[in-house]
């Protein structure tokens, strides 16, 4: 896991963490982490959405998706994967 510092506004200094399979740069080793697992990683399961049916390969996905897209808040949907 590769961590650099760079600069950002007003000559700050900001902790970046850069992928070593692809070279993204992320602002956080969480981040970082759930890239690699979303990206990089050999899919054991699928996440579907039960609003729309959409396949996704992780759950942080499949989350971003049901709240961007139906407007509803992670928890208040059951969440499937096969």
């Amino acid at each position: 896991m590769a961590c650099l510092y760079v600069f950002v506004f007003a000559g700050l200094l900001k902790k970046v963490f850069t992928c070593r399979l692809c070279g993204k740069v992320l602002c956080s080793k969480a981040s970082l982490k759930r890239h690699i697992a979303d990206k990089h990683s050999e899919r054991q399961e699928e996440y579907r959405c039960v609003i729309c049916e959409r396949v996704y390969c992780s759950r942080n996905s499949l989350m971003t998706h049901i709240y961007t897209y139906h407007k509803t808040r992670p928890g208040e949907v059951d969440i499937k994967f096969f």
